[in-house]
């Protein structure tokens, strides 16, 4: 009887380690880490600067129509960094149907990358892409790059343009943001590029997504608090309007 009790008790250990055994030995899956909704776009301007002349432009002269102003959308640094060949630069028109001349030059603006007339229909943050058709040079990694927004005061006369310029950088991401951006939930890469302080793709995919979802509020929550943390407060709150 004792021999019969004894060996009941090892056959049932025996089966308890074979149910438990298989999934001891199951390797454990690699679960990326959500991104929290109290995360935010808390952009970290990188160690970089340039000339300021992001607000107020050059004008040597010129006599706007009043009311009539352009504000590039750039950090207090006045130069922004993009992963891309092809970034989106945005700026405020204060106007409807104001002409604006968009150019993109070489760092010592010998030679023209690309450019373009816009004219908006309403007045508000208008986004102009770097198309391949337009091009005339690559943009290459580590170099920098001089843009302009230009309003003409006199068609016929443009040295006396109002003009306010900035800076882009073209960089290669490090293997850290490559794994970042390989997430593919869009408030993910936005808050990756921010972190990494690459302006261009942090304020061009949340325009996107504020396009693509215009009442979601905390889009627009993050939208106003991005312009603010960068002195933009006076255009935060005015609509995208348009793009070329």
């Amino acid at each position: 009887m004792k021999r019969f009790i004894y060996f009941t008790a090892l056959a049932m250990t025996v089966l308890a380690i074979a149910v438990t055994l298989p999934s001891l030995l199951t390797p454990m899956q690699a679960v990326p880490a959500p991104i929290l909704l109290s995360q935010n776009v808390n952009f970290k301007p990188p160690d970089v600067t340039a000339p300021d002349n992001r607000q107020g432009g050059t004008h040597r002269g010129c006599q706007l129509r009043q009311g009539l102003s352009i504000t590039p959308l750039i950090p207090e640094s006045n130069i922004g960094l993009t992963l891309t060949e092809s970034p989106t630069f945005f700026v405020y028109v204060s106007q409807p149907a104001a002409q604006v001349e968009f150019v993109l030059l070489n760092e010592d603006e010998s030679e023209v990358v690309y450019e373009t007339t816009i004219k908006n229909d309403k007045a508000g943050i208008v986004g102009v892409s770097l198309s391949e058709k337009g091009k005339t040079k690559n943009i290459e990694v580590g170099k920098r790059y001089v843009w302009s927004f230009a309003l003409a005061c006199d068609p016929l006369e443009r040295s006396g343009d109002y003009i306010v310029k900035g800076w882009m950088q073209r960089i290669e991401p490090q293997a850290t943001l490559k794994s970042d951006l390989a997430n593919p939930d869009p408030m993910a890469k936005v808050i990756a590029y921010a972190q990494n302080g690459i302006w261009y793709e942090t304020l061009a995919t949340l325009a996107e997504m504020r396009r693509l979802a215009p009442d979601d509020s905390r889009l627009t929550t993050e939208w106003t608090q991005l312009l603010q943390s960068q002195g933009l407060e006076s255009i935060a709150a005015q609509p995208l309007v348009q793009s070329f």
